[in-house]
């Protein structure tokens, strides 16, 4: 298959839209945009209750495989089933496009082996989060990597950070890892003029404060307590409130540890927990600065659709941060657990409400040339042609 263009591609993944997880989005982006170049889409996920086994959705084909069972056995059921249906539907496709090296990689892989089909794998998270990291720390997870070192798939990295750092791994070579970019729609994604803007924070009851976002899953690694810790700080001694807001929009295992620590450092007037929000449009409209404390990211979705709709960056200096971010351009970089960096940022943001302005004219920029779904589906194309 080496060179020949990709005409038809299974898109493997664990779960799927109506799911609306970082990778369960760009499947479905990536997708679409697969389909308007032409491209045959199947898009092979599990069966959740109430959903149907086989559904058309923006022209590519959702095939469901039904699952049951405790955790362990419903990873083991859909790495087989997935075996299985790319064993037997071969002759319906030529690329297999697996999304996250869990169980269900084995399984592409495997098949991928037997029916000589072009396979990759694309990874996720940071080097400290992603899943070669993690699969070290259980038996299972080892056998895993053994078969990953004995197949030496073709395995797609969101930034140069787990890049460079998995090429010195053994097993692994930087042959085999292929630099990838998530992909944001910049016509949907756009920034708002003046007026809508302003129209923007006073349908969320902001008025014209300077908004500073945060967009994605509250779990640790993300710091959105620490960093509440440190606004506290910056709103003390700069009687920041009400002309600032930070507005946390998502949920996940930290959401009470976060809402409890805003309530008990008296962040009421200045910080906003929105929760979880399907449409984010409004609050990337609405805000002037994305915020991004974690210690390991991948690519994250959520920075991306808000440096589209020209947002400042505010991000620690990791992962696909590091790759999209200049300082002085498009945002600003930190040391996640370098409290006075994070807060000597935060400051000059406050000092001068029009350095949100430029830098996030220039973090548009930098999503239309760098990251819309165009360009990278441009770039998926050529991984496609790249072998098996």
């Amino acid at each position: 298959m080496s060179g020949a263009p990709a005409r038809s591609v299974v898109m493997l993944i664990q779960s799927f839209y109506p799911a609306i997880g970082g990778a369960e989005k760009q499947a479905l982006e990536l997708s679409r945009s697969l389909v308007s170049r032409g491209l045959r889409v199947t898009v092979l996920t599990r069966q959740p209750g109430g959903l149907p086994a086989e559904e058309d959705m923006d022209g590519a084909r959702v095939m469901r495989l039904r699952v049951f069972g405790p955790r362990a056995a419903d990873s083991a059921l859909f790495m087989l089933k997935s075996f299985f249906w790319l064993l037997a539907r071969r002759a319906e496709y030529d690329t297999v496009h697996v999304h996250l090296a869990s169980s269900h990689a084995l399984a592409a892989l495997l098949a991928g082996k037997i029916t000589g089909k072009r396979t990759l794998v694309k990874l996720a998270d940071g080097k400290e989060q992603n899943e070669i990291t993690l699969s070290r720390r259980t038996a299972l997870g080892r056998l895993k990597l053994l078969f990953f070192r004995l197949t030496k798939p073709r395995l797609m990295v969101l930034n140069s950070e787990v890049r460079d750092w998995l090429g010195r791994q053994p097993g692994f070579s930087r042959e085999q890892l292929i630099l990838f970019r998530n992909g944001v729609d910049t016509l949907r994604y756009a920034p708002p003029l003046y007026n809508e803007k302003l129209s923007a924070k006073a349908r969320l009851g902001f008025d014209n404060s300077q908004l500073f976002l945060f967009v994605g899953r509250l779990d640790p690694k993300k710091r959105i307590k620490e960093f509440l810790e440190l606004w506290a700080e910056i709103v003390s001694e700069s009687g920041a409130a009400p002309r600032a807001r930070l507005v946390i929009v998502g949920a996940g295992p930290e959401e009470e540890p976060v809402r409890a620590a805003a309530a008990s450092l008296g962040l009421a007037g200045s910080v906003t927990l929105a929760g979880a929000q399907r449409d984010l449009l409004p609050y990337y409209q609405a805000a002037d600065v994305f915020v991004l404390p974690s210690i390991a990211e991948g690519l994250s979705n959520s920075m991306l659709e808000a440096m589209a709709c020209g947002l400042a960056v505010l991000a620690s200096r990791v992962g696909g941060a590091r790759d999209a971010i200049t300082p002085g351009v498009n945002g600003s970089l930190f040391d996640p657990l370098n409290r006075g960096e994070i807060k000597d940022c935060l400051r000059l943001f406050l000092a001068d409400r029009g350095l949100a302005v430029r830098l996030g004219e220039g973090a548009r920029r930098t999503a239309v040339e760098k990251y819309s779904m165009a360009r990278v589906t441009d770039d998926l194309l050529r991984i496609y042609e790249g072998g098996a």
